[in-house]
């Protein structure tokens, strides 16, 4: 059993950790310079712990939303369904493809045309790993998460073992405050709205293995996740702060781990830092396709799991191909905004016990 609650904390991990989690921490350590430690500490503080004390305090509850509906019966399925559709196919699905897209753009060109073959093959890709939701640990922890922190690491131990020069912290915030203006870019990565939509699918592959009792595997799940994200983190904001002085003047995380890469790489640094972003993002993707297509099929069970796969895939494409600059302009403010309520509803989930008859097991869908 340890060794399938590593593989669900692997799957975990690798649903988080995607092109935003990349680029936040090497863009903090540029900026925070000799103060990188304290910034890291306020960013493990949103960045990790929040999201993994929120798998913990649903899972006894079964889903965010019968723990949300304990407080008033409509509530629960109301904000867990605009959550889902804002961090789904409004704003993260479409955004894994892009992002990832701009990495490969020495490769495939910057033409429209490319652009939009790439978003067709990379969605037909993730919408494959979702395709059977309860065995995401197969193929994300067994293969694409491990491979992810393989390529992570050739990153940053040839940094580590060649620093540069450590930067004193960039004037303003960074220099002081830097153990808030860390909380506050951990507080960006969203992924305690992300941790209310995962755990259907950790729960998912955790009633395939019929553990006696599925609470302590998600936890474990969640904590092993939680400890893989700070040691890729610090891992990262580590390797960035060692060459601050060259890096400080780059203005995101991308540009960065870019720079480091090409430094020690030459010319493959285009090569791993793209497939690096790309594992990333499609491992996020596939998650994300796999939750809310399962979500909305226990929430509308006449339409299957398939069918919400493929509607959710079909948008996510066409927001990536047509309209996410103007999406992300009015999304992004209301994500802040759904944040705070989403930590103040965790908050009532530490007082209030589940029923027994509120963990009902989710109905089967012909997706495994």
């Amino acid at each position: 059993m340890k060794k399938q609650t590593l593989l669900l904390g692997i799957t975990l991990f690798s649903m988080f950790f995607g092109a935003g989690n990349l680029i936040f921490s090497p863009y903090m350590a540029a900026q925070a310079g000799t103060l990188t430690p304290q910034a890291l500490q306020g960013f493990a503080l949103t960045a990790v712990l929040l999201p993994v004390l929120a798998i913990v305090i649903i899972a006894p509850f079964n889903s965010a939303s019968a723990m949300i509906s304990r407080l008033w019966n409509p509530l629960g399925p109301a904000f867990v369904t605009l959550v889902y559709l804002l961090i789904g196919p409004c704003i993260a699905i479409p955004r894994t493809a892009g992002t990832s897209c701009e990495m490969w753009t020495w490769l495939i060109g910057t033409g429209t045309a490319a652009r939009v073959l790439y978003t067709l093959v990379f969605f037909a890709v993730a919408a494959l790993f979702a395709l059977r939701p309860g065995r995401l640990k197969d193929i994300l922890g067994k293969i694409l998460g491990p491979l992810l922190l393989i390529l992570i690491l050739f990153l940053c131990i040839p940094v580590l073992l060649h620093p540069g020069q450590v930067a004193q912290p960039a004037p303003g915030p960074w220099q002081s405050q830097p153990f808030l203006t860390g909380l506050q870019e951990g507080y960006q990565t969203m992924d305690i709205l992300a941790a209310f939509c995962f755990s259907v699918v950790i729960l998912l592959n955790i009633r395939q293995m019929k553990p006696k009792n599925e609470t302590r595997v998600l936890a474990g799940a969640a904590v092993t996740a939680g400890i893989l994200l700070i040691t890729v983190y610090a891992l990262l904001a580590t390797a960035a702060m060692s060459r601050s002085a060259s890096l400080q003047s780059l203005t995101n995380g991308a540009q960065i781990l870019s720079a480091m890469a090409l430094d020690s790489w030459g010319s493959l640094g285009q090569l791993l830092c793209g497939l690096i972003f790309l594992l990333a993002c499609c491992n996020v993707c596939a998650g994300l396709l796999a939750s809310c297509s399962e979500y909305f099929c226990e929430l509308i069970p006449a339409v299957s799991y398939r069918m919400w796969l493929l509607l959710f895939t079909a948008a996510g494409i066409l927001v990536a191909i047509t309209g996410l600059d103007s999406i992300l302009s009015w999304s992004g403010r209301l994500l802040s905004l759904i944040c705070p309520v989403a930590i103040l509803l965790l908050i009532t989930g530490l007082f209030r016990r589940p029923k027994p008859s509120a963990a009902p097991e989710p109905e089967a869908t012909n997706a495994d």
